[in-house]
């Protein structure tokens, strides 16, 4: 493995390595290019751009004696023919453009003119008098006038082609280099996707071609085993605690049963008040004990949360339910208990869930209002989802137990005194909730807490 990453290139090397291919390659297209050039003016397709400047030493003298004409010039070379008084008396194909340069070269102004390619002159007197003025420039001629009257200028296709050869082979370099790029960000991302979807039971096969990108890749390797050991050790102490939670379950189930049993039997001799006052503590007691055995065993049972199917069930029959229990517990500590209107229509649940659920809801609220206090069951639906909440008068939740109220066991709410409860009520609630594809929420309102279960309606 350490062979293999030392053999990949970094990216300082790949960016070197991008920069000499991509150099070479236009070198190469120059050479090329020039070396087609070369023939082409060998061929005699086009002459040398200093063609018309050398050809002066030649053609002027012969202007000047009377052996050349100006229609027998060169197709390379523009003319015009001016008089004594520079006036305009016959030219060649030139624009008016290039007659005014004409003009200003015959009153002595000879500058080059133009801008793309410059244009030159020179002045020859003729036998009769009159003045030749003969302009050109230093750019590539075709080799006949036929070539250069039908042809496209020459020098500029050429140097368009080479230019445009060049950027043919530096986009295809740089696909290329990019492409090593793409491929190797491809393999972080998916990495990074295959840890983010928590799929953990492969490695990952692949390795990048970059050296930086490869030791990311093996660096998340190493990250990705971490996390599938750490989630493999926490599920095996999840599944320990359930056998434990399990086990002390069971263990007390024998025991919860002699004490309610001989409690019972107590209850039914003849007792002084004192003494059935203790034996009703005893049975209340140990049926909370026994209510609190049951959440265990429900918390600790793999895949039998709902401990049956869903069915839907009528949202005005499940709120006589919950009022009955709401009044009964609101009764025995003197707290008032009122519930709105009940919509119409049904939730698909199981209704021992839910109704454990909110009564869950009730006995928690009815636990932390103060006598006299209140608490209100309000339900409503709207938007395909109906609310059940649950408002008392109470000191309301703390910032902790909102954000941990339904975890289970969580009992360190300081804003609500501890009454012996094991801190599953909220932790059920949340269960029954999401099985149905529900959650719950925890809030203060001002005066008090409030705890909603949401249910999608159906």
């Amino acid at each position: 493995m350490e062979k293999r990453m030392k053999r990949r290139p970094g990216l300082a090397a790949l960016f070197w390595r991008y920069l000499l291919t991509t150099g070479t390659v236009m070198v190469l297209l120059a050479v090329l290019w020039w070396g087609a050039l070369t023939w082409l003016m060998r061929c005699g397709f086009v002459y040398p751009a200093s063609t018309a400047a050398n050809g002066l030493e030649v053609v002027v003298p012969a202007l000047e004696n009377g052996s050349l004409a100006p229609e027998q010039l060169p197709h390379y070379y523009r003319w015009a023919v001016f008089d004594e008084g520079g006036e305009l008396l016959r030219s060649g194909p030139m624009s008016e453009r290039r007659l005014e340069y004409a003009r200003q070269a015959l009153t002595g102004d000879l500058s080059p003119k133009g801008v793309f390619y410059a244009q030159y002159h020179k002045v020859a007197r003729l036998p009769d008098g009159t003045d030749c003025v003969l302009q050109y420039d230093y750019s590539m001629p075709y080799g006949t006038a036929g070539l250069q009257r039908r042809m496209p200028e020459f020098q500029t296709c050429a140097s368009l082609l080479l230019v445009a050869a060049w950027l043919v082979a530096g986009a295809a370099a740089t696909r290329h280099f990019a492409g090593l790029l793409r491929r190797d960000a491809a393999l972080l991302t998916d990495a990074a996707r295959t840890i983010t979807d928590r799929r953990l039971d492969l490695p990952f096969a692949a390795h990048a071609r970059v050296r930086e990108f490869d030791e990311t890749l093996q660096a998340m390797e190493t990250l990705r085993a971490s996390l599938a050991e750490s989630l493999k050790e926490q599920w095996a102490m999840e599944q320990q605690r359930s056998l434990e939670l399990a086990a002390l379950t069971h263990d007390l189930k024998t025991p919860l049963s002699i004490v309610s049993g001989n409690a019972e039997l107590l209850a039914e001799d003849a007792l002084t008040a004192a003494q059935r006052q203790n034996v009703e503590a005893i049975l209340r007691g140990s049926q909370r004990l026994e209510d609190y055995v049951a959440q265990l065993r429900t918390m600790t049972a793999s895949g039998t949360e709902s401990e049956g199917a869903n069915e839907a069930v009528e949202i005005r029959q499940l709120a006589e339910g919950w009022q009955s229990a709401g009044r009964g517990l609101c009764a025995a500590k003197q707290i008032a208990f009122r519930c709105g209107d009940v919509p119409a229509g049904s939730v698909t649940v199981h209704r021992v869930s839910l109704d454990r659920a909110v009564g869950n809801l009730l006995d928690n609220a009815v636990r932390y209002t103060p006598h006299g206090g209140e608490i209100s069951l309000t339900l409503h639906a709207a938007d395909g989802c109906l609310s059940v909440a649950v408002e008392d008068s109470g000191p309301g939740f703390s910032a902790e137990a909102l954000a941990k109220g339904d975890q289970p066991f969580f009992t360190s709410d300081a804003s609500r005194p501890q009454s012996g409860h094991l801190g599953l009520g909220l932790y059920f609630a949340a269960r029954a909730a999401r099985s149905c594809g529900g959650e719950l929420r925890l809030s203060n309102t001002g005066r008090g807490g409030r705890a909603e279960l949401l249910l999608p309606l159906g």
